[in-house]
């Protein structure tokens, strides 16, 4: 397996700390499967570095190249001008990308996947790129990328365009999911795979000892802690002002930002400023210390994905109170993980916190709890959608494409070849696997009449509920004996069983998990050679939703002949296949000992208001 990490979210020697949830995944990843993998990490172009100018101070200062925990990270530069930077971005990401792949490409090195992490500007590029270098793209939602950035029209749009057209999509968290489908995302592509956590990193220690390592050691009462970037965002305040209602606790601050000052005033005026400790930007190894120093966590954010504090504190035993934003319900859902506030108010923060203070959950429950969120679920159900597509990039890479032989003899070349595609009853706007039924034989009795009056011989692509409907079989068994028609297979997968997933995105069968199209595959041919009386060697995707690397189970199935590429047309937007660069001359696709003869459906784009079209044959034949 050999994939490209892309994210502007990473972590590098002058900002340990940026982005760091994207490098555990990896990490954790690494550490249960193997892979060959490269970091694309761009960050903006700035010529100053000195610590006046924040954070685009710190970007300049982060190495080019680098390698981190045995990964190779590679940082090209992107301009982004002031006030412009949120639609630029996605051009600018595009670019860095494009330029390091060719120069990877050079090299020798292909990815068979990119791995793309936060939606906007990141996955946009990563999609358009995928896109024009026919490499699969998987994006991983984060939070805000969704519950934030599409309040803004031209990035909504740009978002809803890539997340329908990206082969895959990750979410941390189910409520991300939920608001990727509200903006009209097909549910059935998006796979949700909640951040883990380090449990040998964040585990119990002496809690004295851990108040000693950050300097609290002489603290009585409660310690409380607030972890995270000091952004209004995040809540630091909310957890200032809820203090003056939490007796004698003492509240702990770890991180850096924009709001510190006004942070150290707030805890000043209030009159908290002895109660208050602000602990600095710190480690993330070294939060173990201030999660076990700690009696409690507070997270008072806006939003989050899937906020990783939270588990990493209750790991080391101690429990969380937090705004019931985004993905938290879905961490804090018993009381030993701790309690929601009932709103982002101090009044409510103040409240949950003292009622966990007063029954506390032990350490051991919180910590047991925790451990039921360990990586190695994540990461392996990460291993089995990452494995398809490396495996389909594998496969497509190695297979062969020619022009199909010239045909010479007059009596070779048919003027016309009509194929009809059956289909069953069904809601185009569901591919729900409810579609089983089918109209009279009649109809199809009257067509086929007409065309044996004009001596013509039809191929009809056959799907799984017209095959198991006794009368419908039976007649096209019998044209077919009498040589008046041929017949193949025509796989809609929502009627095929097993009918295990459903939704517009796998509707077209390229987006299938291969184990999972090879075995409908099979079913349909089986039914067909049962209900028909010999093998199909001929086939038609459904919704024309054929891949390059598709033909390899085809053949597995017996197929000779396929018809599934729609010259001319663009199916993208939806999720399908882009056959607009394709010629409608046939060709061959073949591989060791399997061969299969391509016909597309013709196609060419018009001119509008002429009766003329576009050349659709100036490319080679193929894909």
């Amino acid at each position: 397996m050999k994939f490209l990490l892309f994210t502007t979210l990473y972590p590098n020697a002058a900002m340990p700390a940026h982005g760091v949830f994207v490098e555990n995944r990896l990490k954790a990843f690494l550490e249960r499967h193997d892979a060959d993998v490269r970091v694309v990490a761009p960050t903006p172009w700035f010529p100053f570095k000195a610590e006046v100018f924040g954070r685009y101070g710190q970007w300049a200062k982060a190495p080019r190249h680098e390698t981190r925990f045995g990964v190779p990270i590679w940082r090209p530069q992107y301009f982004l001008a002031p006030k412009l930077g949120m639609h630029m971005a996605p051009a600018a990401l595009e670019h860095c990308l494009e330029r390091t792949l060719k120069k990877f490409g050079e090299d020798g090195w292909y990815p068979d996947f990119i791995d793309a992490h936060y939606f906007y500007p990141d996955g946009v590029a990563a999609v358009n790129v995928g896109r024009k270098a026919d490499i699969p793209v998987i994006v991983t939602a984060r939070g805000t990328d969704v519950n934030l950035i599409p309040k803004y029209e031209i990035p909504r749009n740009r978002i809803i365009a890539s997340a329908k057209a990206a082969d895959a999509i990750i979410t941390v968290a189910g409520a991300l999911k939920d608001e990727l489908v509200s903006l009209g995302v097909d549910g059935e592509k998006i796979n949700v795979f909640p951040n883990g956590v380090d449990l040998e990193m964040f585990k119990p220690k002496d809690r004295n000892g851990a108040r000693q390592a950050i300097g609290l050691s002489d603290v009585d009462g409660p310690i409380l802690a607030s972890v995270g970037h000091l952004i209004e965002r995040k809540g630091h305040h909310l957890a200032i002002d809820a203090l003056q209602q939490i007796d004698a606790a003492h509240l702990i601050i770890a991180g850096a930002g924009v709001e510190e000052n006004r942070l150290r005033t707030q805890a000043r005026t209030s009159g908290l400023e002895e109660r208050v400790h602000f602990l600095g930007q710190v480690d993330h190894a070294a939060l173990s210390d201030v999660y076990n120093a700690a009696d409690l966590l507070i997270l008072a954010s806006s939003r989050e994905g899937w906020p990783n504090v939270l588990l990493e504190a209750m790991a080391c035993g101690s429990p969380c109170v937090a705004t019931p934003a985004w993905g938290t319900p879905e961490i804090i859902r018993t009381p030993v993980a701790g309690a929601l506030s009932a709103d982002r108010s101090a009044n409510s923060i103040a409240d949950a916190v003292n009622a966990v203070l007063k029954n506390p959950p032990t350490r051991s429950d919180t910590r047991a709890f925790a451990e039921q969120h360990s990586w190695a679920s994540t990461t392996d159900s990460m291993a089995a959608l990452f494995s398809d597509f490396s495996q389909k990039t594998t496969i497509a890479k190695s297979t062969n494409i020619a022009p199909m032989r010239a045909l010479k003899a007059a009596q070779e070349k048919p003027k016309l070849i009509v194929t009809i595609d059956t289909e069953e009853q069904f809601d185009w706007s569901q591919f729900d696997g409810d579609c089983d039924d089918v109209n009279d034989v009649g109809d199809i009795e009257r067509f086929q009449n007409l065309c044996a009056r004009d001596g013509i011989a039809p191929l009809y692509f056959l799907t799984h509920s017209m095959l198991q409907e006794t009368p419908m079989a039976e007649f096209f068994r019998s044209i077919v004996d009498k040589g008046e028609a041929s017949a193949g297979l025509h796989l809609h997968q929502w009627a095929t069983p097993p009918k295990t997933v459903n939704g517009e995105h796998h509707s077209f069968q390229k987006n299938l998990p291969r184990s999972l199209h090879l075995e409908k595959l099979l079913t349909l041919a089986t039914k067909f050679e049962a209900q028909i009386g010999k093998p199909a060697i001929a086939h038609r995707a459904g919704r024309y939703g054929i891949a390059k690397s598709d033909y390899e189970l085809l053949a597995r199935a017996g197929i000779q002949f396929d018809f599934s590429p729609s010259s001319a047309f663009n199916y993208e937007g939806t999720g399908g296949p882009n056959f607009s660069a394709m010629s409608n001359l046939p060709f061959v696709i073949a591989k060791d000992a399997w061969r299969i003869a391509v016909t597309p459906v013709c196609g060419a784009n018009a001119i509008i208001k002429t009766p003329f079209f576009l050349n659709q044959n100036y490319a080679v034949p193929g894909f």
